[in-house]
């Protein structure tokens, strides 16, 4: 059975993305609806606003047939009416956004698994009825099932359900103290010739279970080749008082009862007017008990029917109306339409989801219910009176909203990121052409003037600059968006582990590549789990270390040079790098003698498989896996992850991301034979050097004197162990660079060009040789066919060996 309607397969993809836009949301409203000390304090407008998602996510899962998430939502919607309303008496605040995440993790969990067709839907039926009876206790009712002791339970009948399955319905005698457990004996014994199905309350192990079926009896819902020996067996059960097979016959009986009868049908004023012509038909179409949003069904049959006929107009005549639902169930829906194909149209009627009925009527009907206002004649003369003013009334308002709707401006577009990652692959690819182009060897060759030929070139960069600025910026998104799911981690963590931790951010305003924020959800997501259970003190260790500030988490995020940098900081009680080491030693990572060791080496242990500092496994860490795959998935997007610390002070970890994930401007070099990129924002300043600015300290280290600095000279080919002939700077190229606060003279052989390269990552197979701690960040390929080699300037000018960040 498809999850779908087959008329909304083509909007799935939008209602995944948009409805989980509304839930990630709903996160941050419910975090900051909870701050308020009571219920009644909370600001209006967040009440407002999440009444207004539940509404939204009710009616788009309704369209999309998803009943059990438009139900779900819908619970939540009554919870908060009664809250927006002001209709408590009484209140539970821990207990309502307890279950209000429960519900959201519920409908994300859903929203995960709806493109799996080998999972069913699940069923929100024990969630909804825990609504329901907190919904019950605020309004100081007794309870959900004494609200409900009379009614038939609403999805006791299937639309799918097969036509040989049989309901009974059980009613125990006030002797039995817990027919929960007498039904548990029941089914089992029906299941030796029987096929329960299900059964109403679900599950007997519930604690409201006995409630429910003392107040409305236990439905068994089964299919049997043998009714004789069902019946027997269950009128022979202990304290079975008596029972019935209940079928949809007795169910309309049972609503006909309720409303005075089926037969009659009241038809509103405005459904038939004087001008309308006989080509123009009239259907009425009721809708179940059971549909949540008879609106939102009815645009979909409304579109449907489009195609075998035209539909004039409607009463309701808006079906976003927030008053349409109430109207469809009052009266029905009532269409107007002009066809060809009647029968083609019933057809379609009768087959829309949750239509319970759909009937032809006509103006005779209409008269008909006149006399029940008094005289025929007086009622017709009133009904001639109101039907123009309702015409008046009514006819301009087709013609303004269609005009309204001509005029709208689309502000907005939702585009799959495939697409626009596939539009990042082929700017790449642009950027490789044009540099193939540009820097064809060919060209070398022509002794013609090329003035015209670099003039367009100049053009075509600047062009495929502009193009490439564009694409990056139709990927940036906040960085907010992964900080503030953080805010329940550390809520969550705060409700079990009692520590009470504070998360600031800081710069989450910040943008990066959409493909960043993807990753980041897991990483991050590890980072404040150890931040808060390994850093963060006790209460009382903090106490009794004299700590008077909060415990405080704190994510933060900014730019350096081309990279986005994020950090997690806390300030608990920081990592002893001694026992860190006699750790590392134990579990065997040691690769070099102790004393070689730096403190940053020391602190990285804590990213390595199978490395924990906690001495007990808690539900959140302490197993040792975790954080050596964080630094795996920061690896392979080009990143890296470091660790400093001070004990007493806190902790501090660092993402360090190329902003740009696909292309940058470089400053191509040779050394030797070799191609090496310098990353054009590290670069200050090219120039040659003199005999006299080259300075020697007595332990051999190699300075140059430049404008009152003598800064540290890095041999490119000593550094990359490249073979080259020039080895005096004074006969090469010396070129400045900077990258944050580390500077250094680079010396290279000869300046090539400066030009755009697409960034390649190394394979995971040299992962074990550590390129990027030697300073290469990956590599690309040239114009010509050649590769060439792209540094990673922070660490080739000492950032690795300094300390990045400070813990106060």
């Amino acid at each position: 059975m498809p999850k779908f309607d087959e008329s909304m397969e083509s909007m799935v993809d939008t209602f995944l993305f948009e409805t989980g836009e509304l839930l990630e949301n709903l996160d941050e409203i419910l975090m900051r609806a909870e701050q308020a000390e009571e219920i009644s304090m909370i600001e209006e407008s967040d009440i407002a606003e999440i009444f207004r998602t539940m509404h939204t996510i009710k009616g788009s899962a309704a369209m999309m047939g998803l009943q059990n998430m438009s139900t779900l939502a819908h619970a939540m919607e009554d919870m908060f009416f009664i809250i927006r309303e002001k209709t408590y008496v009484r209140t539970d605040k821990a207990a309502l956004f307890d279950l209000l995440y429960k519900s959201s993790d519920a409908l994300k969990a859903e929203l995960e698994n709806l493109t799996d067709e080998d999972i069913p839907l699940t069923d929100f039926s024990e969630m909804i009825g825990h609504i329901h009876d907190l919904a019950a206790f605020f309004k100081g009712e007794g309870g959900n099932t004494e609200e409900q002791s009379d009614d038939v339970p609403a999805d006791i009948f299937d639309d799918n359900e097969p036509a040989d399955m049989l309901t009974y319905k059980l009613i125990y005698d006030d002797a039995c103290q817990m027919p929960s457990a007498r039904a548990i004996v029941l089914i089992r014994k029906l299941g030796a010739f029987a096929e329960v199905c299900r059964t109403i309350p679900p599950d007997m192990d519930d604690d409201n279970a006995d409630g429910q079926i003392k107040n409305a009896g236990l439905y068994i819902k089964l299919v049997t080749d043998d009714r004789n020996a069902v019946e027997k067996m269950i009128s022979a059960a202990l304290n079975v008082e008596n029972f019935e097979l209940f079928t949809r016959d007795k169910l309309k009986a049972k609503s006909g009862g309720e409303k005075g009868g089926n037969n009659e049908i009241s038809i509103p004023e405005g459904v038939f007017l004087p001008d309308d012509g006989d080509e123009l038909l009239t259907y009425r179409v009721t809708y179940s008990e059971s549909c949540a949003m008879p609106s939102a069904r009815a645009i979909v049959l409304l579109r449907k029917l489009g195609a075998v006929s035209e539909v004039c107009r409607t009463l309701p005549p808006d079906m976003d109306a927030d008053d349409a639902d109430d109207a469809i169930k009052k009266n029905g829906l009532y269409i107007k339409l002009i066809t060809d194909d009647t029968a083609a149209v019933e057809k379609m009627l009768q087959s829309g989801i949750n239509v319970e009925s759909a009937v032809k009527v006509d103006k005779s009907d209409a008269v008909k219910e006149a006399p029940k206002a008094g005289t025929a004649e007086k009622a017709e003369a009133q009904k001639t009176e109101n039907k123009a003013e309702t015409q008046a009334e009514q006819s301009p308002k087709p013609a303004a909203k269609a005009q309204k709707k001509e005029h709208k401006e689309q502000s907005m577009l939702t585009v799959k990121l495939e697409k626009l990652d596939k539009l990042l692959e082929l700017v790449s690819e642009i950027v490789i052409t044009e540099s193939a182009v540009t820097s064809s060897p060919d060209l070398r060759e022509l002794d013609t003037n090329l003035d015209r030929f670099n003039k367009s070139s100049r053009e075509l960069k600047k062009l495929t600059d502009e193009l490439q600025d564009v694409v990056m910026s139709l990927r940036m998104v906040p960085v907010s968006t992964a900080f503030q799911k953080m805010n329940r981690v550390v809520r969550d963590m705060n409700n079990t582990l009692k520590k009470n931790a504070n998360l600031v951010f800081r710069g989450e305003d910040t943008e990066v590549d959409k493909s960043i924020i993807d990753m980041l959800g897991d990483p991050l997501m590890h980072i404040v789990r150890n931040a808060v259970d390994h850093g963060i003190e006790t209460p009382e260790e903090r106490a009794a270390s004299g700590k008077k500030n909060p415990p405080t988490v704190t994510l933060s995020a900014g730019y350096e040079s081309n990279e986005v940098v994020i950090s997690c900081k806390d300030n608990g009680a920081g990592m002893d790098a001694a026992k860190i080491m006699a750790k590392a030693k134990k579990n065997g990572l040691l690769t070099k003698p102790e004393s070689e060791y730096t403190e940053r080496e020391i602190f990285n242990f804590v990213v390595a498989a199978g490395f924990s500092t906690n001495e007990t496994v808690t539900q959140y860490s302490g197993r040792g896996v975790g954080m050596d795959v964080v630094k795996q998935n920061i690896e392979k997007v080009g990143g890296k992850l470091t660790v400093n610390s001070k004990l007493g002070k806190g902790s501090t970890f660092t993402i360090r991301i190329p902003l740009s994930l696909s292309i940058v401007d470089v400053l191509s070099v040779e050394i030797g034979s070799s191609s090496i990129s310098i990353p054009a924002l590290s670069v200050r300043e090219a120039f040659s050097c003199t005999a006299e600015n080259v300075i020697t300290d007595p332990d051999g280290n190699e300075f140059v004197y430049l404008r009152d600095k003598c800064l540290p000279l890095i041999r490119l080919g000593e550094k990359l162990q490249l073979n080259t002939d020039i080895t005096d700077p004074t006969e090469g190229i010396c070129i400045y660079c900077r990258e944050g606060a580390y500077e250094a003279v680079l010396l290279a052989d000869s300046i090539v060009c400066d030009q755009q390269v697409v960034v390649k990552p190394f394979s995971p197979l040299l992962d074990g040789l550590h390129l990027k701690e030697a300073g290469l960040a990956g590599c690309s390929i040239l114009g010509d066919g050649s590769i060439t080699i792209i540094l990673d300037m922070l660490s080739l000018l000492g950032g690795e060996k300094g300390e990045e960040t400070s813990n106060g």
